[in-house]
């Protein structure tokens, strides 16, 4: 029976490396953040919309980008000063994504608008742990980790914390 044994670790070998929990492309969430960043300071992002989910939330898996609204309990909208472009956009620049091992628990959704209201990127950032909140999420559906050089939460989660 070690065949049968075998085979369903490889199954499962091949199928760790075929989800998308390891599809990080880090060079296209690098783009998109310097994008965001550089359109922040060419003031072309006008407003950001964040939508919460409370930690407290308790749910059966963790919850995914396609089912965050459901689950989102709260809104705020910033329409952005000079001041907080500037902040804003030194906070997006030092996001640094890495690969991710894991599906993360979702708790917090950014949205960038221009000044018609229209989408131009999309962050979601994973609930609040021991070692910080915003540590793994979503960059324009690319899942990513975002490494900080010490615990505690990425600098544009603790910028959001402040504002909104």
């Amino acid at each position: 029976m070690k065949f049968g044994r075998d085979s369903l670790v490889l199954v499962a070998c091949l199928s760790l490396l075929a989800s998308p929990a390891l599809a990080c492309d880090v060079g296209s969430a690098a783009a998109a953040i310097a994008s965001v960043s550089q359109k922040i300071q060419a003031g072309q992002i006008k407003r950001i919309d964040l939508q919460k989910i409370s930690d407290r939330l308790l749910a059966s898996i963790p919850i995914s980008p396609e089912h965050f609204a459901s689950y989102a309990s709260e809104r705020k909208t910033l329409v952005l000063s000079p001041r907080d472009a500037t902040e804003l956009a030194a906070a997006v620049s030092a996001l640094a994504p890495a690969r991710l091992s894991y599906q993360p628990d979702l708790r917090w959704q950014l949205v960038f608008l221009d000044e018609a209201g229209n989408k131009l990127h999309n962050f979601f950032f994973s609930k609040r742990y021991v070692q910080g909140r915003g540590r793994a999420g979503y960059v324009d559906g690319n899942m990513c980790a975002f490494s900080t050089a010490t615990i505690g939460s990425p600098a544009l989660v603790k910028w959001l914390q402040k504002r909104l």
